[in-house]
């Protein structure tokens, strides 16, 4: 394990994308405070074992699922800003739709659209077909996995065309995406442990490790769920990245 080292002094706020610290009220209430949120915000608005620009993008996705339009746009702006690709971001909302559904992912991709100038024009044609079959299903899960989970024996069992179409949407989204697979499962941890969910932040501390990521990269994932929903959101981070843990 590496620890970082402890930074000696106050934290260099010109480089932070907190609109809260940027309007003094909390500095005017509690300077201490202020500079505890900022000490938060260095590891999640400046490089570290994640990219800057992967983690605004992180809190802008997990802002989406909580409905926090005005952090929504000032954290996928400032994502840009640092080097966010519209193809990434792209990734990423298919990404928010497979973990939080049709409506969010509308108002994270408007999102995008709107900070880049861009919408996406409807393909010419016919979708491919894919086949998949139950038992192709469930393969996935056990090489994915090393098991077969209950919950995917379940849809098997009674609905296993919905299941044919979670392995796809899955398949792309954690393998194929243009987002890579380790900001992928990053951004579900984030997303995850903003919904205060210990369950599914062990799902995607796994799947980044198998993706290659490190604790450090895991952890700051987690920690970017902060100024999103609050230090409430650690506990539940930190019990699905000790869970997961050999």
């Amino acid at each position: 394990m590496t620890v970082q080292p402890t930074l000696v002094g106050g934290a260099d706020r010109s480089v932070l994308g907190s609109a809260a610290l940027a309007s003094g009220q909390i500095d005017a209430v509690s300077p201490k405070f202020a500079e505890g949120l900022a000490r938060v915000r260095e590891v999640t608005d400046t490089d570290g074992a994640c990219p800057a620009w992967a983690k605004a993008l992180y809190m802008a996705a997990a802002a989406a699922v909580k409905g926090h339009r005005e952090m929504l746009m000032a954290q996928l702006e400032r994502s840009r800003d640092l080097g966010l690709q519209l193809t990434d971001a792209r990734g990423a909302a298919l990404t928010v739709l497979i973990s939080r559904g049709e409506a969010v992912y509308s108002a994270f991709n408007a999102a995008v659209d709107e900070v880049f100038g861009d919408t996406v024009a409807p393909p010419p044609g016919d979708s491919p077909d894919y086949p998949i079959d139950r038992q192709a299903c469930l393969d996935y899960f056990e090489d994915y996995f090393g098991f077969v989970p209950h919950y995917v024996k379940l849809m098997a069992d009674d609905a296993p065309r919905a299941l044919e179409g979670y392995v796809l949407m899955r398949e792309w989204s954690l393998a194929e995406n243009v987002l890579d697979a380790t900001h992928a499962e990053l951004l579900l941890l984030t997303i995850n442990a903003a919904e205060f969910s210990a369950r599914f932040v062990n799902v995607h501390a796994n799947g980044a490790r198998r993706a290659g990521c490190t604790e450090a990269q895991i952890i700051e994932a987690v920690v970017c769920a902060i100024p999103v929903a609050g230090v409430a959101s650690w506990l539940p981070g930190a019990d699905g990245i000790m869970e997961g843990r050999s």
